[in-house]
């Protein structure tokens, strides 16, 4: 069963597309075959990977996405990897969405195209979209700077998922928070990480991503960071990550 992977945070600039994008990277260096679906009309995760001109050309529309016109089509990254695009151009009607809107789309996608993991891009709200998305994962990942602020969204996603959790209507098995963008240097971020593993479990921490600037250079280039610096602390920390969610 292919296993899919939401990474949602209701604030933005919290690491989310970049945490997709090299996440699917790492998985595929451990030869898992991943489809990323961009459910954020910004359209970001395609800033991840376009570093090859001649990938535009190459979008297909299968039939598990014909009835979803957020999307403008699935392109082939590599054999391992797979992107679903989202339209960036225009927003659509969500007020007919209904809280399984997605989880069939990922069901039927993972199906057809022999998918080992989808991951999944939200947007930074808390609409229909964002809710549709997190009813169809089988794990929720929140990432976050340890910052205080920042702990208070994280607090109030997680106990709603949770509580969604309860009574049926996500079918999630697991939430874990990411914390990113984080300096060990910084004492508000050593005290934050302590109060995470003092309130959620330490068991509900995922290993850190570090601040690192390849991280930020790598986007900048249209690349994955393992692909641009593979030996930087951010490919390491993302293939520290792979491990612990996929080990």
């Amino acid at each position: 069963m292919t296993k899919v992977l939401v990474v949602a945070n209701r604030k933005g600039g919290t690491a989310k597309t970049t945490t997709v994008v090299n996440l699917a990277y790492a998985l595929s260096e451990k030869g898992a075959k991943v489809l990323v679906i961009d459910l954020d009309n910004q359209g970001h995760i395609e800033l991840g990977f376009t570093a090859q001109p001649d990938l535009l050309s190459a979008l297909s529309q299968p039939a598990w996405m014909s009835e979803f016109e957020e999307f403008k089509g699935v392109l082939a990254y590599s054999d391992r990897i797979h992107l679903a695009l989202a339209h960036t151009d225009s927003a659509f009607d969500e007020s007919a969405y209904t809280l399984n809107r997605f989880s069939q789309l990922f069901d039927n996608a993972g199906d057809a195209g022999h998918y080992d993991i989808i991951l999944v891009d939200t947007p930074p709200t808390l609409g229909p979209r964002l809710l549709s998305a997190l009813a169809g994962a089988h794990r929720i990942v929140i990432p976050a700077e340890p910052t205080p602020l920042a702990s208070d969204g994280v607090n109030k996603l997680l106990n709603a998922c949770m509580k969604a959790i309860r009574n049926k209507h996500f079918r999630a098995s697991g939430i874990d928070i990411l914390p990113v963008m984080v300096d060990g240097k910084l004492r508000i971020h050593r005290q934050t990480l302590g109060l995470w593993q003092e309130k959620f479990g330490a068991g509900r921490i995922l290993p850190a991503i570090r601040r690192n600037v390849k991280l930020a250079e790598a986007f900048a280039v249209h690349q994955p960071v393992s692909e641009y610096a593979p030996l930087s602390a951010g490919a390491k920390d993302y293939r520290s990550l792979c491990d612990s969610l996929f080990s």
